[in-house]
């Protein structure tokens, strides 16, 4: 998201950037000085794009291998889900 907001911020001709917010456990694991206020991510006063990472806090979330839902017929073809 911060590289995202700083792209964006650097480009005249910007249009419009999502915005999904996080957890709290990602927040507090990657703590970060941009915020959203009226409307607008603002990109907070921290150096280079303002994200940290807790190393210690992020070892207490093990990756836990995931998959997204796919629905195949019998014959292989992908059906909507």
């Amino acid at each position: 998201m911060a590289a995202a907001l700083h792209f964006d911020i650097s480009v005249s001709n910007f249009g419009i950037q999502e915005h999904m917010r996080h957890t709290r456990e990602s927040d507090d694991v990657f703590p970060h000085a941009y915020y959203f206020k009226d409307g607008y991510l603002h990109p907070g006063e921290a150096k280079g794009l303002g994200v940290d990472y807790d190393e210690k806090l992020a070892g207490k979330f093990p990756y836990q291998r995931a998959y997204l839902p796919v629905n195949r017929k019998l014959d292989g073809t992908i059906f909507h889900w």
